[in-house]
């Protein structure tokens, strides 16, 4: 299984660095990343005895921390500007703002064990869903009802989803390959809370003049360390 993690993620490593053969392209590579990664986990979902239990409105997962790398978050920008209408997009910063501030004041342990409704889940729909980050893509449980126990009782970190370990290992290996290539690339590899980092991403106009310069994307989002 350790091969199949290595040549995964070197196969998504060789294919983004092609794709990122300048810093501009970092979006257009992260999209192109994404399709092989979708055509990946359904060839694997596909071969798995066990198959994930995550159905469309199942959203307990949606309320977990995520954390992210700036050109996710980004990349998300870029598609909520494109495809939310302006009323819809002012709510979701109101949301924000909310969640962030109340992060600020969480200890990480808090922060993992507190539910709390990522902005982007309106109408129990993710509002980004084509371009949600790895980390939400990677999830997935076996068991629905554990994730609704887990929802019930966040606290309570025994409680298990559990998960297809070929799926798994698949998810993890590509998007570990395509933050590979943006590390190679030069580019800002840092990991940051999402939430935080979302927020400055819509705020501030120079997030993306930094990215491209291989800078700190997001100078107050908090940085994961």
């Amino acid at each position: 299984m350790n091969d199949f993690f290595q040549q995964t993620a070197q196969r998504e490593f060789q294919s983004a660095v092609r794709d990122l053969s300048s810093a501009k392209q970092f979006q257009a590579a992260l999209n192109k990343s994404l399709n092989r990664y979708d055509k990946l986990i359904a060839k694997t979902i596909d071969e798995a005895a066990t198959k994930p239990a995550c159905r469309a409105g199942c959203a307990f997962c949606c309320y977990y921390k995520v954390e992210v790398r700036a050109h996710e978050v980004l990349n998300i920008r870029a598609y909520l500007d494109q495809h939310l209408a302006r009323e819809l997009r002012e709510k979701i910063l109101q949301e924000i703002a909310q969640n962030a501030a109340q992060i600020r004041n969480m200890t990480p342990e808090q922060q993992l064990t507190t539910n709390l409704k990522c902005p982007l889940l309106q109408d129990n729909q993710c509002s980004a869903y084509p371009v949600r980050p790895y980390r939400c893509r990677n999830f997935h449980a076996t068991d629905a009802s554990a994730c609704e126990a887990s929802f019930a009782d966040p606290a309570n970190m025994d409680i298990s989803t559990g998960m297809v370990e070929t799926l798994a290992i698949a998810a993890d290996a590509h998007s570990q390959g395509f933050e590979a290539a943006i590390e190679h690339q030069g580019l800002d590899a840092r990991v940051y809370d999402f939430t935080t980092a979302l927020q400055e991403a819509l705020t501030d106009e120079a997030c993306v003049k930094r990215y491209l310069r291989g800078k700190k994307t997001f100078q107050q989002a908090i940085e994961v360390n």
